[in-house]
């Protein structure tokens, strides 16, 4: 009797879940915002500043209410430090 009682509290809880969305690209996170381009105010950075280009970029997320999402695909390209996942 009690494991009758426990299977209808688990179908009964079951049926108060929303099943998830269908459609493409389900599973896959979407990056929430454009690529961050940083550069020193303006002129460019070095590849050897790379440390430096990181706080300028958390310091543009934080001045937006957000946070940096450095990543593997970040990147030194023509004087700018491109940060992939931009803010979130």
């Amino acid at each position: 009797m009690r494991m009758a009682a426990a299977l209808s509290l688990t179908l009964a809880l079951g049926a108060c879940v929303q099943p998830a969305p269908q459609g493409a690209g389900q599973g896959v996170a979407a990056p929430s915002s454009a690529p961050l381009r940083v550069t020193n105010n303006g002129q460019p950075f070095g590849m050897h500043e790379g440390a430096a280009a990181r706080r300028v970029a958390e310091a543009t997320c934080t001045a937006e209410g957000r946070r940096l999402r450095p990543g593997i695909y970040d990147r030194f390209e023509a004087g700018a430090w491109v940060y992939v996942g931009g803010c979130a």
